[in-house]
């Protein structure tokens, strides 16, 4: 018993078996998806952090070399040489792929009378000439007054302090008696001197920056992944940029971004404990503050420094920082990178999801090839019993006018009919059958011809009416054999149609022939035709109705497929091979027409031709 229940249940249990394993694939997809959408993450997240510090290192690498060349020399770097300022600018420029970061070489003096000076070192010149302090420098200018202001504090081996909004880099030189010009000194005076170097922020943000930043954050085709900016953060004020990637990066951009560090070179220094450093107006001095705080991260890393050539003893230890002006209030440099899709985790997230989106699509394909097969092998066997079923109505339909006819002429070769009436009699059940067998043999020819595409229509203006009236009249006997009533019905001045008078002559028999056959308990028949539009365009309508026994709802949408016969078929014990609805809707397709149906079950059917008319001008 279990073996018949699995020998017909095989295709529902193959069924149930693909449905498991697409299953078990989207759930393994899933898993094996979030898994290297972690590992992804975790790449992209190191790949960005190495450009992060790569992108620190350059900017570092390239300034600390310059501050490193105008170095003040001697005993806690406090002697300034303008020749060797002026060589060093030079060796600088001549290596440096980017010459226009420097803009001014500047030195502000105050004496110990108070008076100030500023000088500049005009860039590729080794003298000094007197120069104004600019707009911008302002904010440098009103600091080192107030250091100046206060001698005798803050000397030593003092490192560099960012002026942020002056785009300028500082540094102190304790004593202006110290100051030289080539190797003459002068006398010692006392007082206070700073050498100012300020910079190009216009080249830095708008070459320098963007030239690393699409070296560094690209991908391998050179697109943009990542955005950066480099914002200036004041624990009073909020955020101000120093450089952005993108025009609209704003704070929301900075609170959200992927990776948000302060930069090695302006990290300052922990504070100093102490009593506070106050300048003239009672307010912090962050020159001065500053210049001490830095002074001790200096001197620790001077003994690393020993031993280095030149100015890139600064890059050793910790001599190579640079202080901000202000960070004894909060002010602090910070370094933000974001994906340029709005965040990593994003990224990631619609990357999984397209991932997903792959995978969920290739087993939409397989299920979708599984189901075109179970519906192909479903399709086949059903075509394979079709088939069967055709074969055996054949045979039964090829036996029956076989059987008569030969039984026929055994009984006129014995001579049991002598009379000419009989004779007569006998030669027309030979003609009936044998016209019927040629028919069966005719539609199975015409079959084969339209399933192998060799059928060609010969097509001709016809008129529909007289077309008609040749197959009601070609049909007539079988009606009134058969018993039924037939009408006609014909609208006036129908307009021509191209068709294939041969083709239509046998839809119409076709149509005529089932009406017949399934017509009863009416037995009633009528033709008729009349115009209407389909789309706009106008057609010729031919009907062929019965008050026959209908088609059922179920069986409606199987009456033109090929050997498929009703159950009203099989109960009346109606003769058919099941090819003839088959063959008139294909040929009236071949003719550019269509063939339609309406039933109602215990009331009749109704079988329209639709045939596009000819309009006047083709007419």
């Amino acid at each position: 018993m279990s073996l018949q229940f699995l020998g017909k249940n095989r295709l529902a249990l193959v069924i149930l078996l693909c449905i498991a394993m697409l299953v078990l694939l989207g759930a393994l997809q899933f898993a094996w998806t979030g898994q290297l959408s972690e590992a992804q993450a975790a790449m992209m997240q190191n790949a960005l952090a190495n450009s992060v510090r790569q992108f620190e290192q350059e900017v570092e690498r390239e300034l600390m070399f310059l501050l490193a060349l105008m170095r003040p020399e001697g005993r806690g770097g406090q002697q300034l040489d303008w020749n060797r300022c002026a060589e060093g600018y030079s060796l600088w420029a001549e290596t440096s792929a980017h010459a226009g970061l420097l803009s001014r070489i500047l030195v502000y003096q105050v004496g110990r009378d108070g008076e100030a000076r500023l000088q500049e070192l005009p860039l590729g010149e080794a003298e000094p000439v007197e120069a104004e302090w600019e707009l911008q420098l302002e904010p440098v200018e009103r600091a080192l007054a107030r250091a100046a202001g206060r001698p005798g504090r803050g000397r030593g081996p003092f490192t560099w302090t960012l002026f942020p909004e002056g785009e300028a880099v500082v540094r102190p030189i304790a004593a202006l008696d110290r100051l030289r010009r080539g190797p003459a000194r002068g006398p010692r005076s006392g007082g206070s001197a700073f050498i100012v170097v300020v910079l190009d922020w216009s080249y830095v943000a708008q070459q320098m920056l963007p030239e690393l930043v699409d070296r560094l954050f690209s991908g391998a085709d050179g697109e943009r992944l990542y955005e950066v900016a480099i914002a200036v953060r004041d624990g009073e004020n909020g955020e101000r940029f120093l450089y952005r990637s993108d025009p609209s990066i704003d704070a929301a951009w900075l609170a959200g971004a992927d990776m948000r560090r302060r930069p090695r070179l302006f990290r300052s220094p922990p504070e100093r404990p102490g009593p506070p450093l106050a300048g003239p107006a009672g307010g912090p001095d962050p020159i001065r503050r500053l210049a001490l705080e830095a002074g001790r991260d200096e001197r620790a890393g001077a003994a690393v420094g020993q031993g280095q050539q030149g100015g890139l003893r600064s890059l050793q230890g910790g001599r190579g920082r640079i202080a901000i002006a202000g960070a004894g209030t909060g002010l602090t440099v910070e370094l933000a990178a974001a994906h340029v899709s709005g965040s990593l985790a994003g990224a990631v997230a619609r990357q999984r999801a397209r991932n997903l989106g792959a995978g969920l699509g290739v087993l939409l394909l397989l299920a979708g090839a599984m189901a075109l097969v179970v519906v192909s092998a479903r399709r086949a066997a059903r075509l394979a019993a079709m088939q069967m079923e055709f074969i055996a109505g054949v045979s039964h339909e090829l036996r029956t006018p076989l059987s008569v006819i030969c039984s026929v002429g055994e009984n006129l070769a014995d001579g049991v009919v002598s009379s000419a009436e009989g004779a007569k009699r006998y030669g027309q059940l030979i003609f009936s059958q044998g016209r019927r067998l040629g028919e069966m043999v005719e539609q199975t020819l015409q079959f084969a011809s339209l399933e192998s595409g060799k059928r060609q229509f010969k097509l001709a203006r016809i008129d529909p009416e007289m077309a008609v009236q040749r197959a009601v009249d070609q049909a007539r006997p079988m009606i009134e054999q058969a018993g039924f009533a037939l009408e006609r019905g014909t609208a006036p001045s129908l307009p021509r149609v191209r068709a294939d008078e041969n083709a239509l002559q046998q839809i119409l028999a076709n149509l005529i022939s089932n009406a017949v056959k399934y017509g009863d308990p009416g037995r009633w028949i009528r033709v008729e035709a009349d115009t209407g539009r389909s789309d706009g365009d106008p057609e010729v309508r031919i009907r062929i109705c019965d008050r026959g026994r209908g088609i059922p709802k179920e069986e409606e949408g199987r009456v033109f497929d090929a050997f498929y016969r009703g159950a009203a078929a099989g109960e009346g014990n109606i003769q058919g091979s099941g090819l003839g609805l088959k063959l008139a809707r294909d040929l009236a397709q071949g003719m550019g027409g269509k063939l339609s149906m309406q039933s109602e079950p215990g009331e009749g059917s109704v079988f329209t031709l639709h045939l596009p008319a000819l309009v006047d001008a083709e007419a």
